[in-house]
């Protein structure tokens, strides 16, 4: 088994069970946990199913009687660390240092090149720039008409990773998007888009003090609701947002580049509701 290939340990784990019981007759979760050193025979199982967590004492134990050489034992290490991570800070040092294992980014090329599409805020908005206007080759022009400014050297690392995944297509006449685009529901590219939703958050900051009112919009409501209230008002904007995307799909004289964001989030935990005893 290829530990490098995996994202979840717990998957890991489970198709370490399941191949090592086609294999020996003799392998069972007691067993395993005999040559762990744990007591509980039901250990492994616990762990798989996720209703345990791994320590660090215990992660060493696992590496023992899973029989993991040094840099798989590293590797293996980290995954429990960035999947058990509480913060998504946590998550990103985990995932950079399984990012920068060779092995994981070869058997997993287009999930670490999706990491570093949104890694830095400016490769989205270099995709969109670039194809405006017709593309002289001066890459120093490009980041100039970023907000912020860029570098020449920032553009066209941008550039090379957009044409490696295929996301932008150079032809004789520029650059060209593709239609191909980053999608993904896992847990990681959750935590890839929450990174990358969090630098965008900052640049609304930046415009929000920089440019004018009459070139940027923001605006926002305080208000009270409740969970019902909500979850009309997330199925609300998702439908917006879809109207959002078929007017600048029918847009045919895009000269400026925009970020649109919408946030809903809560600015106080709930609090519980009083039943008028006198209705």
């Amino acid at each position: 088994m290829i530990i490098y290939k995996y994202n979840d340990y717990r998957r890991f784990l489970a198709d370490y069970y399941n191949e090592k019981k086609k294999t020996s007759r003799a392998f069972s979760y007691r067993s395993f946990a005999a040559k762990a050193d744990i007591k509980s025979p039901v250990f492994l199982k616990e762990v798989i199913n996720g209703n345990r967590n791994l320590t660090p004492q215990t992660i060493e134990k696992f590496i023992v009687a899973l029989g993991l050489e040094n840099r798989e034992s590293i590797f293996f290490r980290t995954l429990v660390r960035f999947n058990q991570a509480k913060t998504a800070d946590e998550k990103q040092e985990f995932y950079a240092v399984l990012l920068s294992m060779n092995d994981f980014v070869q058997e997993h090329r287009l999930t670490a090149d999706q990491y570093r599409y949104f890694e830095t805020w400016y490769t989205p908005v270099i995709r969109e720039l670039i194809t405006l206007a017709p593309f002289d080759g001066d890459f120093s022009k490009i980041g100039a008409k970023v907000i912020p400014a860029i570098s020449a050297v920032q553009v066209r690392e941008a550039v090379k990773l957009l044409e490696k995944i295929g996301l932008l297509e150079k032809t004789d006449f520029g650059y060209v998007q593709t239609e191909q685009s980053i999608t993904g529901g896992t847990d990681l590219m959750n935590l890839i888009r929450r990174k990358h939703n969090s630098s965008m958050i900052e640049r609304a900051v930046h415009a929000n003090t920089t440019i004018s009112p009459e070139e940027r919009y923001v605006s926002g409501i305080t208000m009270g609701v409740s969970k019902s209230c909500y979850d009309s008002l997330v199925a609300e904007i998702q439908q917006f947002r879809e109207r959002v995307k078929t007017i600048v799909s029918g847009d045919r004289g895009s000269d400026r580049v925009y970020q649109f964001n919408v946030q809903l989030f809560p600015l106080s935990e709930s609090v519980s509701i009083r039943e008028d005893k006198d209705a």
